[in-house]
């Protein structure tokens, strides 16, 4: 857990209190419009390997989706996310004891070292600038048990040119500027600075009969440096 807040930045100031608005205006709506994706989330918790005995943590969680898969296969899960009225709705949806949701900042993780087996991030990190983005992984990587993984799900641009150029500006039509920067990123060199490595990369698309525009990917990395684990595998208050 960080031991103290650090001092924000005028991009990181305008990215949380943007995040306040937004999300309290699209929480109600927010679910029919990530309505595609919704057998993603099961292949997701799939590739996770996670089941009974698992404990998972969802990063910017939203209304649930993905915690709510993860937690069908029998895993114990924490979804966390900086919305309430995002969270709101995602405990309505939850109707099983083994998922919890609770108001946490992906950059600051409430949670001791080394206490999950996997914590996941899906569709959040192309929201975030830079230095919040390297922050979150930094802390989901500390949060993450030393055989643990950490999944990653997010835009991708195709490799085929058409495509990309496309995708690319079509979802800059509703996406933010960090969604641009995001998937020009190095998102290996990224992972690098947290201590990580990818160790399992795949191009998703959420119809089949669009698997060759592969607009998003699922990353699954592992911890590569010792890090400063307490060895407890307790979840705090």
């Amino acid at each position: 857990m960080a031991e103290q807040q650090r001092a924000r930045t005028d991009e990181e100031r305008h990215y949380y209190a943007l995040n306040a608005k937004a999300w309290r205006l699209l929480a109600p709506f927010y679910d029919m419009i990530v309505f595609p994706l919704k057998r993603l989330r099961r292949d997701v918790a799939k590739l996770a390997g996670v089941g009974p005995g698992s404990r998972v943590l969802d990063v910017a969680t939203g209304t649930g989706a993905q915690a709510l898969a993860f937690a069908e296969t029998g895993a114990e899960v924490v979804g966390i996310d900086l919305s309430e009225s995002m969270l709101r709705i995602a405990r309505r949806k939850a109707h099983s004891r083994n998922v919890a949701f609770r108001v946490a900042d992906a950059s600051e993780l409430p949670f001791r070292n080394a206490c999950f087996d996997v914590c996941c991030v899906s569709f959040g990190l192309h929201e975030m600038p830079v230095s919040v983005r390297q922050q979150a992984l930094l802390d989901m990587a500390r949060v993450t048990k030393e055989n643990g993984k950490l999944v990653i799900v997010d835009y991708a641009l195709p490799e085929n040119p058409f495509a990309s150029t496309l995708i690319y500006h079509l979802v800059k039509l509703y996406e933010r500027d960090n969604y641009a920067e995001f998937v020009r990123s190095d998102l290996h060199a990224m992972l690098d600075r947290a201590g990580l490595a990818a160790r399992t990369e795949a191009r998703v698309a959420p119809g089949a009969a669009m698997r060759w525009w592969s607009p998003a990917m699922i990353v699954i990395a592992s911890k590569v440096k010792t890090s400063n684990s307490t060895g407890d595998d307790a979840i705090t208050d």
